[in-house]
C-alpha cells in the first residue's frame, strides 16, 4: 500500500503569536488540529472550504476557535493564515 504524502504545516507571524499566548488546553487542541491537517487538510468534519470573499481558504473549527489557512498544493504546504475566536473569524 503506497505511503500517504504528508502535508507541511507553515504558521504566518500572526497566527504564530496568537498560538504562542494560547493556554495549554487550546495549545493542545491546535497542535492536534495541525495533526490531522498534515494527513488532509481536504476533508474532515471540522473542515470546510469558505466562501464568499474568502474563497480559496479553509477553515478548521476548534470549539469557539476557528483556524484559517491555505493549500499551496505545489509544494504540500498548509499555512495557517489566522487562528481566532469564532466570532472574529470572518471579518
Amino acid at each position: 500500500m503506497a505511503e500517504k504524502e504528508v502535508w507541511e504545516i507553515n504558521l504566518t507571524r500572526p497566527a504564530e503569536k496568537v498560538y504562542d499566548k494560547a493556554f495549554s488546553d487550546i495549545r493542545q487542541r491546535l497542535d492536534d488540529c495541525f495533526e490531522n491537517l498534515e494527513q488532509n487538510p481536504l476533508y474532515g468534519n471540522n473542515i470546510k472550504a469558505l466562501t464568499g470573499k474568502l474563497k480559496g481558504l479553509y477553515r478548521y473549527r476548534i470549539g469557539d476557535w476557528r483556524v484559517i489557512y491555505r493549500l499551496k498544493r505545489e509544494q504540500h504546504l498548509v499555512e495557517i493564515i489566522a487562528i481566532l475566536p469564532r466570532g472574529d473569524a470572518y471579518k
